[in-house]
């Protein structure tokens, strides 16, 4: 999804939560002022659509010609065994200076920068006789990636119900969550009952906005076969939205694992020293204290699966969006 398309999908989802909601809630909910509002309302009956205008693609100052990059493209057919510092010899026996850092960079731009993934590339050429296109690219990171593994942020979003526990004066108290599976930026809402209303909830007036508002929208959610996801209300809100809604196997939780863990780390660094400290009389009161834990979580909280020492879900979420907006848009043919 080219950024284009990722602004015009912001702003139809904007239009939308106003037509549901109304329009101070959908201003106040996006973060956009009234005056942006109309101009957009304005546009897509002016133009029939909420497009940006376009813009010339900037050349940025470490970009090699389209020739090299062909040319390094063939040497991954011929060698892909190689390192970036061996190509970038292989550069030099051509006549041409480069940094193996770039020649990485650009291998990172394709999907190649692993040495397993330039495998599968070449046994995917020569199974398919088929030429590098954008088809190809993804076939090849998708091969080489596990079943529901977020490619980039909004991707695939996983969501769960959580059993928090009873609360005196409130009764049983239920935890919606939902994370994001590339960068692990997750939110969570507490509820006295589960169902449709919750579900719908969650995505509409927690997760769309909080993505929104970093920049992501979302492309998919993962859930289980509960009867709060596959209720016909809550498709029928995805379908509004245009987001995909996938599902895991009966009986297979451990496919939504990310969700999973997610909800596991909430319950152990936030529900079991707060409940020892603290005792809540309402349910906003407990809301307020999860929220605080929650942007811990996503902007200071380092996580050990997001780099070799550990990196926030924030960093995650904002800098690689911005890299696989642009991933495929510039392709060799």
């Amino acid at each position: 999804m080219t950024t284009g398309a990722v602004i015009e999908q912001h702003r139809r989802s904007l239009l939308i939560y106003a037509d549901r909601h109304g329009i101070s809630e959908a201003c106040r909910a996006f973060q956009v002022s009234r005056t942006t509002f109309y101009k957009l309302k304005s546009q897509l009956l002016e133009t029939g659509s909420l497009a940006p205008k376009p813009r010339r693609r900037p050349r940025m100052p470490n970009e090699i010609a389209l020739s090299k990059k062909k040319l390094l493209l063939q040497m991954v057919q011929e060698h892909p065994n190689w390192g970036p510092r061996q190509f970038a010899d292989a550069f030099r026996e051509h006549g041409i200076s480069i940094s193996y850092v770039t020649v990485w960079h650009h291998l990172k731009r394709f999907g190649l920068n692993r040495r397993y993934h330039r495998l599968v590339y070449l046994e995917r050429l020569r199974s398919t006789h088929q030429p590098l296109t954008e088809r190809s690219l993804k076939a090849i990171r998708r091969g080489a990636s596990k079943a529901f593994h977020g490619l980039y942020p909004g991707h695939i979003v996983g969501i769960d119900t959580f059993f928090v526990g009873h609360l005196k004066g409130v009764g049983r108290i239920y935890q919606m969550t939902g994370i994001d599976l590339c960068s692990r930026f997750g939110w969570a809402k507490l509820y006295t009952a589960t169902g449709q209303d919750a579900s719908i909830d969650l995505v509409e007036s927690v997760l769309i906005p909080k993505f929104y508002a970093n920049g992501a929208t979302i492309e998919s959610v993962l859930s289980d076969n509960g009867s709060e996801f596959i209720g016909h209300r809550f498709q029928q809100m995805l379908k509004a939205y245009d987001i995909a809604h996938l599902r895991i196997p009966v009986g297979k939780p451990m496919f939504n694992g990310t969700c999973e863990r997610f909800q596991r780390t909430i319950l152990e660094e936030f529900y079991q020293p707060v409940f020892r400290k603290m005792f809540f009389h309402s349910l906003a009161e407990l809301q307020r204290e999860l929220d605080q834990y929650l942007v811990y979580y996503n902007f200071d909280r380092k996580h050990s699966a997001l780099a070799p020492h550990g990196d926030r879900p924030i960093n995650i979420l904002k800098h690689t969006n911005q890299t696989f907006q642009l991933k495929y848009q510039k392709l060799l043919t």
